[in-house]
């Protein structure tokens, strides 16, 4: 029976892995042929990329000429890990909470709903500007956007989660005696949990995006900043290997986010 368990496991996980390792070949292939035409300014070869990394590790001297920064690939990438997830982290609860109050609370429902619609209209990326005027270029400035992103992305995700939930399960329990905070607790909050996991793993994918952007655009420390540095100095391939780092560590994150999601609602099996 396990064994049966284990090959299953191994026909269901073996093609997307196999896949992933040809896409990561197909791409390496098409770069290198690239890198073999052009000027290492435009498509520097691999083994450039990696260099700039490895020199660049520790301590990325283009930080102290540009911006007198310190800190190098790691350091800056660390900081851009924690901003998103402080940003995924804080919009998760915004989030959440006004998703929930929109889908059990009527009075909150009547005043919020019009707003929170025309705030999921605005680009995200139309809110930085506003962002740096208030707060500079604090931490809190550049994981706005993902705070910002985050938290509508949830709320919309919640209030439709509990507006079916309610109409399923909440009716119901209702006509059993329970009553309507009992209901929200447990049965309301239960049903919400598949769904605001990946919520969050997609808010969390974008951030990356936004939170690299607005250390780009006006951020004094973080992965993006680091990127301006090196495309400033026409050093592509520190500026790659930037952008390499934040997905390794954007992949890893999520992997967690899933494995974390998986054993959550491990009574959904």
């Amino acid at each position: 029976m396990h064994r049966e368990e284990n090959d299953m496991r191994v026909r269901t996980i073996g093609p997307p892995i196999a896949g992933g390792i040809a896409g990561v070949v197909t791409l390496t292939l098409i770069w290198t042929a690239l890198s073999a035409n052009s000027t290492a300014a435009r498509f520097p070869s691999i083994p450039a990329i990696f260099e700039a990394v490895v020199d660049n590790f520790d301590t990325a001297p283009i930080l102290a000429y540009t911006t007198f920064g310190v800190g190098g690939v790691w350091s800056n990438v660390l900081w851009t890990a924690q901003n998103v997830l402080l940003g995924v982290a804080t919009g998760l609860v915004i989030g959440f909470g006004t998703g929930l109050a929109l889908a059990r609370v009527g009075w909150f429902n009547r005043l919020g709903k019009l707003p929170v619609a025309i705030l999921g209209t605005v680009p995200v990326l139309a809110v930085l500007p506003f962002l740096t005027l208030w707060f500079g270029s604090s931490a809190l400035a550049t994981n706005g956007l993902v705070i910002f992103f985050t938290a509508l992305t949830v709320a919309s995700t919640v209030q439709s989660a509990a507006t079916a939930a309610e109409i399923r399960y909440a009716d119901y329990a209702a006509t059993l005696g329970i009553s309507r905070r009992r209901a929200t607790i447990s049965v309301i909050l239960p049903a919400l949990v598949p769904s605001t996991i990946g919520v969050v793993r997609a808010a969390a994918a974008f951030g990356w995006g936004f939170q690299c952007i607005a250390e780009v655009l006006g951020g004094s420390q973080g992965a993006g900043r680091l990127i301006r540095s090196f495309s400033d100095a026409t050093q592509t391939a520190g500026a790659i290997g930037v952008l390499i780092a934040v997905g390794c560590v954007a992949v890893f994150v999520d992997a967690l986010i899933g494995l974390a999601g998986r054993w959550i609602v491990r009574w959904n099996e």
